[in-house]
């Protein structure tokens, strides 16, 4: 997840003054007009749940809500998978290509393929994804044991690579990687990644996902820290706004992974997400657990 780093926006009255510009924005609520009543979650658009910072096992209460679950299936069970199915629930296993954890028990045979250091993810440095070793352990390694245990699709991370490293090989490398877990007929949605999926646009490659899970496009979090989060800047937000719209015209899904633990603030992102077609996963912390 490339993570831009932000100023740390102060609590009080300029938050509520931005809160408010982002529902007079994106609602079409004037002054006099009705205001936004309390309102549960909308199972209507948060079909997503996004459970990659901790192991939840079997555990269907907690995805008993979404319609697609994201896992990291590395650490589970083809019964515990089978276990969060139950009900016709998707369950999508996060995919990171584009970058490599220390944590991973593989960190040592390809970290001669790092490329540079990953801002705000100490743990985590950029992989050279144009290496076919790499690759291959990508597709007949990793996908290939998460197709075992029951997976009904990727979720693929750090695409962001070629944001940082925009050269035609690594592009070239998403998109190979790309091609071989298609030709294993499991459907890919990419978390972030808008430079590379815009680039995946024009180059005539739509067909290789399903669609797209992007970040912070009304929110953003201020201090990685103390999971503290506040309204997206108004550049990045009218940048991410256009580039959704742009992949929903392409025919493709689309998502909004967003951080708030404010009531208010999630009314606005449920309305939005529902007035454009767009399903949501709304994280209270940043470590999505």
């Amino acid at each position: 997840m490339r993570k831009q780093k932000r100023s740390d926006a102060s609590m009080g009255k300029r938050v509520l003054i931005l809160i408010m510009v982002l529902v007079l924005g994106f609602t079409g609520l004037m002054p006099g007009s009705r205001p936004l009543q309390a309102e549960a979650a909308d199972s209507s658009v948060e079909k997503w749940g996004v459970f990659i910072g901790e192991c939840i096992h079997g555990n269907r209460a907690k995805v008993q809500k979404y319609k697609y679950v994201v896992i990291d299936a590395q650490f589970y069970t083809k019964n515990e998978i089978k276990r969060l199915k139950l009900g016709g629930k998707k369950i999508y296993s996060y995919l990171s290509i584009g970058s490599l954890g220390s944590y991973r028990g593989y960190f040592n045979t390809f970290k001669k393929y790092l490329m540079g250091d990953y801002d705000n993810w100490s743990e985590e440095q950029w992989v050279d994804v144009s290496k076919k070793p790499w690759q291959d352990f990508i597709i007949n390694k990793l996908v290939t044991s998460f197709q075992k245990k029951g997976i009904d699709g990727v979720w693929i991370d750090n695409t962001d690579v070629y944001y940082e490293y925009p050269t035609k090989a690594i592009f070239n490398g998403l998109v190979k990687i790309l091609k071989r877990i298609r030709n294993k007929n499991l459907p890919i949605f990419i978390n972030g990644g808008d430079v590379f999926v815009s680039e995946l646009l024009d180059s005539g490659n739509k067909k290789l996902i399903k669609g797209i899970m992007q970040e912070e496009v009304l929110t953003r979090i201020a201090n990685y820290n103390k999971s503290r989060f506040a309204i997206q800047l108004l550049d990045d937000r009218r940048y991410f706004m256009e580039y959704c719209r742009r992949v929903k015209k392409a025919g493709l899904s689309v998502a909004l992974l967003e951080y708030s633990k404010n009531a208010y603030v999630k009314k606005v992102i449920r309305k939005f997400c529902k007035k454009n077609g767009y399903t949501v996963y709304i994280a209270n912390n940043v470590q999505l657990h």
